[in-house]
């Protein structure tokens, strides 16, 4: 059973017909006309907006469920992540949503939800949280990005979402350059990367221009090189 993520730079459902256009790519590689999807909000602290636009914009396309951890209705994790066809993380605070799946057992059942086929798919830190680090600004309380080391490691090296930003792109570059985080890609928003058993097989945006990256150390800088991207657009 080959391994399926897809990682987004930052852009889904909230951001309108653009973004919803990356999630039914996403849907659409399932290749079922109505996939199982669950959705876990934990990295925005089950926020009922986010929920609720979920419902609204996938669940039209969608078996769509929602892993509660923070508000009830609770479910048992295990059971609500088994047999779906993808499972969709949200944005927010990656640090907190790491902590809080490693003291539930999140992580081992999204291991075992990939080792049966399940894809997983995530935006900002629903994307960060697969490799073995990244960058992210969920390590203070002042917006500023620094190195996170200990993802899931379902990916191996670095990402930094939201490369389209130039203080992220800016701050990940020099965090690659200097050895604090091993080579990676960077994901514009609207932007994101399919990997199939760990490696890229294609990436996306839906948006004109918005692409994905590689960023390898070279010396004591980083390298950065475009990835070839195919356009998605919103029906």
């Amino acid at each position: 059973m080959s391994h399926q993520i897809v990682v987004s730079g930052g852009a889904g459902f909230w951001c309108g017909p653009d973004g919803l256009a990356l999630d039914r790519f996403v849907l659409s590689l399932s290749g079922k006309s109505k996939p199982r999807v669950c959705y876990i909000a934990t990295a925005a602290g089950d926020s009922e907006e986010f929920i609720q636009g979920f419902y609204d914009s996938i669940g039209p396309i969608a078996e769509a469920t929602h892993l509660p951890l923070f508000l009830p209705p609770f479910v048992e994790p295990e059971e609500a992540l088994a047999d779906q066809d993808v499972i969709y993380v949200s944005g927010g605070s990656t640090v907190n949503m790491l902590v809080v799946w490693r003291l539930h057992g999140i992580d081992k059942h999204l291991s075992n939800a990939l080792d049966s086929g399940t894809i997983l798919y995530g935006s900002s830190a629903g994307g960060l949280c697969w490799f073995q680090s990244g960058s992210t600004d969920s390590l203070g309380f002042d917006d500023v990005a620094r190195p996170l080391k200990d993802g899931l490691g379902f990916l191996s090296g670095s990402h930094c979402p939201h490369f389209d930003v130039d203080s992220r792109r800016l701050s990940y570059e020099a965090m690659v350059g200097v050895g604090d985080l091993a080579d990676g890609v960077g994901v514009d928003e609207f932007a994101a990367v399919h990997f199939v058993d760990g490696e890229i097989v294609q990436t996306v945006t839906s948006v004109l221009g918005n692409a994905s990256y590689r960023v390898r150390r070279c010396g004591d800088k980083a390298t950065v090189a475009r990835l070839e991207t195919k356009t998605v657009l919103a029906p």
